[in-house]
């Protein structure tokens, strides 16, 4: 049983060696659904041969996420008859065999061999309801042999063929993807293993002007080992250059072109030790190129092709109409809708358009008004697609074809204003509009408002794309005999709702608009980001705990309109909830648990000083200043203080008041058993909503 359980082990590895790029190996293609969004995915086979046969996952391949290799356990572990066992509710998986037991906790780096824990440096996650594991994480588990035949991008596991290959543990290690419109580029031999570092990068040549030929060299003092494609996005060009120290200080934004956006530098080091320099090239969208290195190893030109416009047509069939960009390749295009008139906006920087019209035709089509063209700022090239206000238009990009498709909508009665966040129901029926049930699902991106009855008749149903900054789209429906109205946003809103006399105007309004004072509460870390721990506690756990207890509070206690980050386990980047502060709020509460010595106690609260302090409304200080005084005495905690901590991101990136509570010790035994408690959780969050309420009341907010 130990040599399958080996064998399981040896295969995983083996899937991390294998991201080379080479002519003889078939494109992978298929969509990958993970972090709660799908994901193009284009890159080069890996094949797996156990015992001189080969094998292929019936429901999974390896893939290359952001550079990193992950697998799929269960049907290579029952290929080799070992056993892979996945635990729900603990979101946990397990390989075992007759003398290991591996566990592996989803979206955590800890990893656990026969009790001890090892740290990996990318974490297990869920792709396409699959569980999918690092390479290195099990490379860490078990000392592990492979053999890598890297011409034909082959592992062998067990026998192997007597030439060809190259044996050792963790041998070229390579978790390099290819994008599916590389049309020839070669990205090095990739044939030896070393991991000395003889080279830096030290320039990036752009080209003269966003007009000049598109060719970008990327040049090395010293020689690279090898130069790898990644696969990231389509609206990415990632190379890495192995054997290659960091030499390019900052960052490119003045690319001279008009599709690269921006040019990216890192150092990092690669599963085997070996040191590389990642250097991402941003484009407005997907492109035609061509990576060339050159024979001495230290120059890699990455060239673009200028893609032909060659025709602009339209059609119509049914309750369809599609107007059809086609050109020589992927356009690079960014496309948007607007509204007033409605329209989609399609901008392709750096082609070549001679020859197409201002004006299209668009003779036989009933829903598209006008399609137009123009260029702009001499280097882009617009298409313009106007069509009725009812109407759906969507759009996709393959083959060299961009489609834009227009569906008639059976929405009717209505407009939105999207300057104004406005749409109006023209007064068909009336409507009680005192009746109407708001639903305020900010955290899930959406609000709902339930109309008293049936109105389908009157308004239809269908959704409709307006792309404000403050809203994506709307949708209207009918459940349960009601009319229901979604708004999915792009910020948190707030809606009022009026009756002009011959219409029903719903507004969505920044939440400041409509209520005198708000607070965002943030329950910080959540999800694969636990926080501290100690004495049974975990921090985001008791974050929540406390964030939804003060919420409540507040609620019952004042005229204020509380919103929070977060109300699950889940985990909001940190940019995210300031950003959330500085777009709605008037104060940012921050709740947190503490860690030290098991000595160290109390409470303390934090806070940063603003630019805009001492303009007469409330600041950071006083905010923290009114928490502090009453937080202490109602825990029993030693008093800590207010401090001032500019370092940190939720009280450094946010504009508006914000102050982070510490509240107690969770590595302190007697914090601990204090916060435990239900008692001692209601008296916290009662002193901490009085100290909110009091700083809210006594200072000037806006």
């Amino acid at each position: 049983m130990w040599y399958k359980g080996k064998r399981l082990l040896l295969t995983t590895l083996a899937a991390g060696l294998l991201y080379t790029t080479t002519a003889f190996a078939a494109n992978v293609q298929m969509d990958l659904f993970y972090n709660g969004a799908h994901h193009a995915y284009n890159a080069k086979e890996i094949a797996i041969v156990i015992d001189g046969e080969k094998y292929t996952d019936p429901n999974m391949p390896a893939v290359s996420i952001d550079g990193r290799t992950m697998l799929p356990m269960r049907g290579i572990c029952e290929e080799l008859g070992c056993t892979v066992t996945w635990n729900e509710a603990a979101k946990q998986v397990y390989a075992v065999s007759d003398t290991h037991t591996v566990v592996f906790q989803i979206d955590s780096k800890t990893g656990y061999k026969n009790g001890e824990t090892f740290t990996m440096d990318v974490a297990p996650m869920i792709v396409n309801d699959r569980t999918m594991l690092p390479v290195r994480a099990l490379a860490t588990a078990l000392d592990i042999d492979v053999t890598w035949d890297d011409p034909n991008r082959t592992v062998y596991i067990g026998e192997a063929p007597s030439t060809g290959g190259s044996t050792g543990s963790n041998t070229g290690t390579n978790t390099g993807g290819n994008t599916g419109t590389n049309t020839g580029g070669s990205t090095g031999s990739n044939t030896g293993t070393s991991t000395a570092t003889t080279g830096k990068v030290s320039k990036v040549t752009v080209p003269a002007s966003k007009t000049a030929a598109q060719n970008f060299v990327i040049t090395t003092t010293g020689t690279f080992n090898r130069c790898e494609e990644v696969y990231v996005s389509d609206n990415k060009v990632v190379l890495d250059f192995y054997g290659a120290t960091n030499g390019l200080s900052t960052n490119i934004s003045a690319t001279n072109s008009p599709f690269v956006t921006a040019i990216r530098t890192a150092q990092h080091t690669a599963d085997n030790g070996e040191t590389y320099t990642r250097v991402v090239f941003d484009l407005t969208g997907k492109m035609e190129y061509k990576v060339t290195p050159n024979a001495a190893k230290n120059q890699v030109t990455l060239a673009f092709e200028q893609v032909e416009i060659k025709s602009i047509t339209s059609s119509h069939s049914g309750n369809t109409e599609t107007v059809t960009i086609n050109a020589s390749g992927a356009t690079g295009a960014t496309v948007t809708t607007m509204q007033d008139p409605y329209r989609t906006v399609i901008d392709m920087p750096g082609v070549k358009a001679d020859g197409i019209d201002e004006i299209i035709n668009t003779d036989g089509l009933e829903y598209v008004s006008e399609v137009r063209t123009g260029w702009m700022n001499g280097t882009t090239f617009r298409v313009v697609v106007e069509a009725s206000d009812l109407t759906q238009m969507t759009w996709k990009e393959e083959n060299g074809k961009l489609i834009v498709t227009i569906q008639k909508s059976t929405l009717e009665n209505l407009s939105y204003n999207d300057s104004a966040n406005t749409l109006t129901l023209k007064k068909v029926k009336n409507i009680n509009t005192g009746s109407i049930k708001h639903k305020d699902a900010y955290l899930d991106g959406y609000y709902e408002l339930t109309l008293p009855g049936d109105y389908s008749d009157v308004y239809g149903y269908g959704t409709l794309n307006v792309n404000t900054s403050q809203i994506k789209s709307f949708t209207i429906s009918t459940t349960g005999g009601n009319t229901v109205i979604r708004f999915n946003q792009n910020i948190i809103s707030a809606y009022t709702i009026k009756d002009t006399g011959s219409a029903y105007e719903i507004t969505a309004k920044n939440p400041q608009q409509v209520y005198d004072k708000v607070l965002l509460l943030d329950a910080g870390h959540g999800g694969n980001d636990p926080g501290t721990s100690g004495n049974g506690l975990t921090e985001k756990t008791m974050n929540l705990t406390m964030a939804l207890k003060v919420k409540s509070y507040v609620e019952n206690n004042s005229n204020i309109k509380v919103y929070l980050t977060r109300d699950d386990d889940s985990r909001p980047a940190n940019a995210d909830r300031a950003k959330a502060a500085n777009q709605i709020a008037d104060l940012m509460v921050s709740i947190h648990m503490n860690a030290g010595a098991a000595s160290a106690s109390g409470t303390e609260t934090l806070y940063a000083a603003h630019s805009n302090d001492g303009n007469g409304t409330l600041t950071s200080l006083q905010a923290a200043q009114a928490v502090q005084s009453r937080l202490p005495g109602a825990l029993s905690t030693t008093n800590r203080g207010v401090k001032s901590r500019p370092d940190l991101l939720i009280l450094n990136s946010t504009t508006v008041p914000a102050i982070l509570i510490e509240t107690c010790f969770l590595s302190n035994p007697g914090d601990a058993l204090k916060i435990s408690q239900a008692t001692y959780q209601d008296a916290a969050a009662k002193a901490i909503g009085d100290g909110i309420v009091y700083a809210m009341n006594k200072y000037k907010l806006r």
